[in-house]
């Protein structure tokens, strides 16, 4: 559980600075938000790098937030 809360903080912290807002919650939509194609594979790619975790970029533009990709994750 900690270590959901753990990923959720840091998506939320990465969301923060790749879009450029100072705030964002687990069901803000990432391309509402700003978020684009180019913007979308370098959060991806930042995900990859810091926890191993390979999301495909289809998850993300189906389902474009924290709380989707946490569960998303949690399947895994």
């Amino acid at each position: 559980m900690q270590q959901q809360a753990e990923l959720q903080g840091r998506l939320i912290e990465l969301w923060s600075k790749k879009l450029g807002v100072p705030t964002v919650t687990v069901e803000d939509n990432f391309f509402a938000l700003g978020g684009d194609s180019l913007l979308a594979a370098d959060l991806l790619m930042d995900i990859y790098e810091e926890f191993g975790i390979e999301i495909d970029a289809a998850v993300l533009f189906l389902r474009p937030t924290i709380a989707d990709l946490l569960q998303e994750v949690s399947a895994v």
